[in-house]
């Protein structure tokens, strides 16, 4: 037995597609009349030709609905990493000054998780020292890192993937920038020659 497929013409581009080709309107129990491709089109132009509106629009619609909005943007996060820290770090470079004010700021109202921070690193730095490590040579490479520069473990300490040791082989001396949007990750290199 042949199903058949309901179609509809499109008011707009005249085309004959099938209905799930046009949006149901819930309030009058009907389907539109143009086709999903055209409303795509004209909002689409519409948003070109009313820039101001729109991001009135959505800026209302943000103010209006800030749990649906932290979901979303949250979700963008999870779905696209590498885009979120590259968006993230040309902001940074493009905001110093509000950059290092967010930081401070969180700083300030964050004192127990930054003292919570900072005691798990000192204590992955204690069991991650072994016995052999030269301790001289570790505390020479500290002294000797010129301003603007940070300490960094190649191998990180603290990681899902792999578990550095606080040895003086393990050290390097990086501009502080690098360091940061280097964070706490492992290349891929690094993972197959560690």
């Amino acid at each position: 037995m042949k199903e058949t497929i309901e179609t509809r013409i499109c008011n707009k581009c005249g085309v004959k597609k099938p209905l799930s080709e046009f949006y149901f309107r819930k309030d009058r129990n009907i389907y539109r009349k143009d086709c999903k491709d055209c409303l795509r089109s004209r909002n689409k132009r519409y948003r070109k030709n009313n820039p101001e509106k729109n991001r009135a629009y959505s800026k209302a619609w943000r103010k209006a609905n800030p749990e649906k909005q932290r979901a979303k943007c949250k979700a963008w996060r999870q779905a696209n990493p590498e885009k979120n820290r590259a968006s993230n770090k040309a902001w940074q470079q493009a905001n110093p000054e509000k950059y290092k004010a967010a930081i401070k700021a969180w700083r300030k109202a964050n004192p127990g998780k930054r003292r919570s921070y900072k005691a798990k690193r000192r204590a992955a730095k204690l069991q991650a020292t072994p016995a052999w490590a030269d301790l001289k040579k570790i505390e020479e490479i500290y002294l000797n890192c010129p301003p603007g520069h940070h300490i960094d473990h190649i191998f990180p300490l603290i990681s899902p993937i792999m578990c550095g040791l606080h040895v003086e082989s393990n050290l390097q001396i990086l501009p502080a920038k690098e360091n940061i949007s280097k964070g706490n990750r492992v290349s891929l290199e690094q993972q197959l020659n560690g």
